[in-house]
């Protein structure tokens, strides 16, 4: 191979993504970037009176299955932004962000930190699509909240 370069794809947002495109970076979407501890407690502390629920998807920047399930997160916070505020922590960011991991006890990644009024109240380990949409579904009826998410409108 000549190592020439054939094609170079330019301005994909995340509106135009589709199917299982590895995406990462992207900074239009309703995705909260989080750099570290205060990061995340300064958000849990605007959120908490509110009633939304936090997800908070924590894996190291180049982790495959935490990759692949990004561009589930982006669509998700576009469709949900009402009732939920998705937020992104790359762990291997610095020391804090390494420190918010032994902290909270995450040793696969991607963990997925659901947080209501400031507490943890569930979490969800692996990148799964429909087990993910599942448990933030389950989260949001049980609070009163019914949110129908289906995967036939994330993949479009």
């Amino acid at each position: 191979m000549s190592m020439e370069k054939i094609h170079k794809e330019e301005g994909i947002g995340p509106d135009q993504l589709t199917g299982d495109v590895l995406y990462y970076g992207d900074n239009h979407s309703a995705v909260v970037q989080s750099h570290g501890r205060a990061d995340v407690e300064k958000l849990i502390d605007e959120n908490r009176s509110g009633g939304k629920l936090i997800v908070l998807d924590v894996g190291p920047k180049h982790c495959g299955p935490c990759v692949k399930v990004y561009p589930t997160v982006l669509k998700l916070s576009r469709s949900m932004s009402e009732t939920v505020v998705f937020a992104r922590m790359n762990g291997d960011e610095n020391d804090s962000c390494m420190e918010f991991l032994k902290d909270m006890n995450i040793i696969e990644v991607p963990t997925f930190l659901f947080i209501r009024n400031g507490d943890i109240c569930g979490r969800y380990v692996g990148s799964g699509k429909g087990e993910l949409i599942g448990e933030e579904n389950s989260l949001e009826r049980f609070s009163g909240i019914q949110v129908f998410v289906s995967l036939t409108n994330l993949s479009t």
